[in-house]
């Protein structure tokens, strides 16, 4: 007995694209749903396009292309140095090292993320680490300083722009 082949107008099984209340607070607009391989028919999957106030800075044009992948670059150095918040700990699990270079790694992403950090100021850091590292928005950071509230935004513009240039990226 041969296996039965999928009809082909049936789509693959959904995959876990989250809670129907995180889908429903995305809307329409901050949705988009991605192929995960290259091969024709392939697995998708669904992405949140407007979960960070990053994307959100993005989404609406307040922020350009290179000022966006600028704060992403910087979110990946400091997720990859093993900064993120965790949510649990275990401590009575039994912890087995995998080997390789994990902590080489976490360790030369931190430096080079402190460094990107250096290089853009004391300033335009503190912005980065509000709006991009923490989550918060660039009005929210504003207000907190004692400034414009709209003027977040430009601040932020400059901070990404600066980010842009440490990473090397085309104007």
């Amino acid at each position: 007995m041969s296996p039965k082949r999928k009809p082909l107008n049936k789509t693959d099984e959904p995959s876990d694209y989250g809670t129907e209340e995180r889908i429903f607070h995305a809307g329409p607009d901050g949705i988009r749903i991605e192929r995960v391989d290259k091969k024709l028919g392939g697995a998708k999957r669904l992405r949140v396009t407007n979960q960070t106030p990053l994307d959100r800075h993005y989404t609406r044009g307040q922020i350009t292309r290179r000022q966006f992948e600028a704060g992403q670059q910087l979110y990946r150095l400091w997720y990859r140095a093993g900064r993120s918040t965790r949510v649990s700990v275990d401590y009575t699990a039994v912890r087995v090292d995998g080997g390789g270079k994990g902590s080489e790694g976490s360790g030369e992403a931190f430096t080079a993320y402190l460094a990107a950090l250096r290089d853009i100021g004391q300033d335009l850091a503190k912005v980065a680490q509000w709006v991009v590292i923490e989550g918060s928005s660039a009005k929210s950071w504003a207000e907190e300083q004692g400034h414009d509230p709209k003027g977040g935004v430009v601040v932020l513009r400059l901070c990404l722009d600066a980010l842009g240039d440490h990473f090397g990226m085309a104007r």
